[in-house]
């Protein structure tokens, strides 16, 4: 069982970091759990045992359960997600496909997505929110790839970093008179410090192809 200072000592690291990855201040971190400015540079710099009662309503103001500011486990969190659930979240008709491998919770979200592309197939992207981007590998056959009005064509072993809060299509670039070679890529999504994202449920097909 850990000591009173050694459970000072881990839910000021705990409270420290989850407040820094949440883009809070001390003064906002106060506000949100009602609790005094004071009572988070105390909490923060081990100088106090917090009541019950400042914890549950510093959990709820960090969007975390109790356990997470008391847990003294300072080894690197590993998530891994086998093969099996991997979660596809889109099929074309053709054979396409979407399928989200795995990803990170608010505030800062990064997603990780495997895609085929059959031939004549093409998927529109919505516009995300400000200051999200992707990055792009194409792994094999030729990646048609429209941002805003910008197109650009990519073969295998080309990557790309854009910007995402425009519209954007992928699409299989095959030429006409080739074999007919899915296109397959891997994608990274980075989207920063917006608390009200979750993850995605589902995603829709595109309507038009790209030309």
């Amino acid at each position: 069982m850990q000591s009173p200072e050694e459970v000072a000592t881990t839910v000021g690291r705990n409270v420290r970091a989850l407040r820094q990855q949440r883009r809070m201040t001390i003064d906002a971190l106060a506000a949100a759990a009602g609790v005094s400015r004071g009572t988070v540079i105390q909490i923060e710099t081990s100088r106090g045992n917090p009541s019950i009662a400042t914890l549950v309503s510093l959990a709820a103001a960090l969007r975390v359960g109790v356990a997470s500011l008391v847990d003294g486990d300072s080894e690197p969190r590993i998530v891994v997600r086998r093969a099996a659930e991997a979660a596809r979240l889109w099929a074309g008709a053709a054979g396409s496909s979407a399928v989200f491998r795995i990803g990170t919770d608010p505030p800062d979200v990064v997603e990780l997505w495997d895609w085929t592309l059959q031939p004549g197939d093409s998927f529109d992207g919505e516009a995300h929110p400000m200051g999200t981007r992707e990055v792009l590998s194409v792994l094999s056959g030729h990646l048609g790839l429209r941002v805003g009005n910008s197109v650009q064509h990519l073969d295998a072993g080309d990557t790309v970093l854009f910007e995402a809060h425009a519209p954007h299509r992928y699409s299989n670039d095959a030429p006409e008179d080739g074999d007919g070679t899915p296109v397959r890529f891997v994608m990274v999504v980075l989207q920063p410090g917006d608390a009200g994202l979750v993850p995605p449920t589902s995603i829709a097909e595109a309507e038009i192809p790209l030309v």
